[in-house]
């Protein structure tokens, strides 16, 4: 699978990525991202959006689903939603950890990064 790639306009971010793999609405300033297969890295001044991927989900990839997040302002949340399932977990200010993964069942979940007027963002999100 090719890694995605990214046009900064300004002050605005536009994600180009591959028809059906990855949604993206994110705008900022300085900002960078990196979205490749089991793995989401996004660092900025200020963010402001989502982005959402249908991912097929192991087992082993439940159990290693990890995020590291630092923002000094603003809310970063993770959400999962596996059928009628729904769960945001909250990962703003200083996080460092595996996200409870234990109301899901492998197969095809939905993982969404919401960013909420960050500032001093830098969030890893990895289940490889």
């Amino acid at each position: 699978m090719k890694k995605m790639f990214i046009a900064i306009l300004g002050i605005f971010a536009v994600l180009v990525v591959m028809a059906g793999c990855v949604s993206s609405s994110l705008s900022g300033t300085m900002m960078t991202r990196s979205i490749s297969p089991g793995r989401w890295r996004i660092s900025a001044n200020t963010a402001n959006g989502h982005v959402s991927q249908a991912v097929d989900f192991s087992e082993e990839d439940l159990a290693a689903l990890y995020v590291k997040n630092t923002n000094s302002d603003g809310t970063v949340s993770l959400e999962l939603t596996q059928g009628d399932i729904n769960t945001t977990f909250d990962v703003s200010g200083e996080f460092d950890g595996n996200i409870d993964t234990s109301a899901f069942a492998p197969g095809k979940l939905t993982i969404r990064l919401n960013l909420d007027k960050v500032k001093g963002v830098d969030v890893s999100v990895n289940w490889k």
